[in-house]
């Protein structure tokens, strides 16, 4: 080869993947491409460094994935080098995943935190760490299944003892992290040197409507903690949940969140667990108006407002949080969470019925987990293939664990 020859290779951000079909994923935009097996074949090619023979009838293929940013041209004596699409020029896995596949892991790696918000479904904080070497033996596993986002949350994943080694070595694993925080330790250096991808901040509402929940002066840490990674460089997204402070915030809201920039908004309604009382029969009902009041405390079910307020709040969400979901599958058939005490469960608000622990490794706990399809529901509107069923611990609360999700029936304004 010629010092000044070209040859294509896979972009480092970009992976092969083996999921219900052969794709190739963008871990720093996220996106996830479905190629057929000579597109496959070629791209992993590419992942080796090699140079890959292609069809004239490719060139077109060849050139929206140059545009894409899935492959680039190197020149010269790099160009002998492999270019190996995971961090740390390792061989890419490309072992068969299951199916459904587990794109999602929810890994909570501390259920410690220095807040105590009305609404978290893990209930009081504790002082327990998920093991820095039984997370990178879960970390490997997912990578190993074909795993494509690591969802980093606690607690408050900071207080973690070993935050800064789990960021270095997630780092270099072939998975797009995104750390979820509540913002309010992120400061200036620490914004600097998180490694993650992303960081999803959990916003819920202005000032006041926020601080009600989480406590005085943390609205104004989660706001300057979004404006400290931004300008960092790092993707932000915001989650906020939907409760009866923040009503009429959600139009400042918005124009708020545009204006720092962030790149995803998840708007969601609490679930009867953790903080909140898990007395769901008290939450039935379709009627509007808040749901029945506790104390004057954020911490009970007066937060809370009925499904017929709260769902069409669920559409100021933007952002495309889910890839293609594998055809016949209701919501959750890619997710599965670990919690700090090494409980695996369908995600984090079943960790109350896990399905076994990481002990006995993360394939066998997926392949515990449920995964319901779309006929078992007790759902038939022209939107299911949107919601898929909704929320299945919500939709058990409510109603049954093949009811419906009354909160995505009132986001899309089908009567229950």
């Amino acid at each position: 080869m010629s010092s000044r020859e070209t040859i294509l290779r896979l972009s480092p951000d970009c992976s092969p993947k083996l999921l219900e079909e052969p794709c190739v994923y963008n871990r720093a935009t996220d996106d996830l491409y479905i190629v057929n097996p000579e597109a496959a074949d070629f791209l992993f090619l590419c992942a080796r460094g090699a140079k890959a023979p292609r069809a004239p009838e490719a060139d077109e293929f060849v050139s929206f994935c140059q545009e894409e940013g899935i492959l680039e041209e190197t020149a010269g004596e790099d160009a002998l080098i492999p270019h190996l699409p995971a961090p740390g020029n390792r061989e890419p896995r490309l072992t068969q995943s299951p199916i459904p596949s587990l794109r999602y892991l929810l890994l909570h790696i501390t259920d410690r935190c220095n807040l105590r918000c009305g609404h978290c479904f893990i209930g009081e904080p504790g002082s327990t760490d998920l093991p820095l070497e039984k997370i990178m033996a879960v970390v490997d596993q997912f990578e190993e299944m074909q795993g494509l986002r690591l969802l980093v949350s606690g607690g408050e994943p900071l207080l973690h003892r070993q935050f800064r080694q789990l960021d270095d070595y997630l780092a270099a694993r072939d998975l797009r992290t995104v750390l979820m925080s509540n913002g309010t330790l992120i400061d200036k250096k620490t914004a600097g040197v998180i490694k993650a991808q992303e960081v999803q901040i959990s916003l819920d509402g202005m000032r006041e409507a926020h601080d009600f929940i989480r406590g005085d002066g943390n609205f104004e840490r989660s706001t300057q903690a979004i404006r400290r990674l931004i300008d960092a460089g790092k993707q932000v997204s915001v989650a906020t949940m939907v409760h009866r402070g923040n009503l009429q915030d959600f139009e400042e809201l918005a124009a708020l969140l545009s204006e720092l920039g962030v790149r995803e908004w998840a708007v969601d309604q609490p679930s009867p667990a953790g903080r909140l009382l898990p007395e769901a029969d008290r939450l039935r009902g379709s009627e509007g108006g808040n749901a029945p009041a506790g104390s004057d405390s954020p911490q009970g079910t007066n937060i809370i407002v009925y499904p017929a307020i709260a769902g069409p709040y669920l559409n100021y969400s933007f952002g495309g949080a889910i890839h293609e979901p594998i055809p016949g599958y209701a919501c959750g058939a890619h997710l599965m969470a670990v919690m700090a005490d090494g409980r695996a469960a369908r995600c984090g608000f079943f960790a109350g019925n896990p399905v076994g622990t990481i002990a006995e490794g993360l394939s066998s706990c997926w392949q515990k987990v449920r995964k319901m399809t779309m006929p078992e529901l007790d759902c038939d509107c022209d939107f299911i293939e949107d919601c898929r069923g909704g929320c299945r611990f919500r939709a058990a609360g409510y109603n049954s664990p093949t009811g419906v999700d009354p909160c995505q029936c009132y986001r899309y304004g089908v009567a229950t």
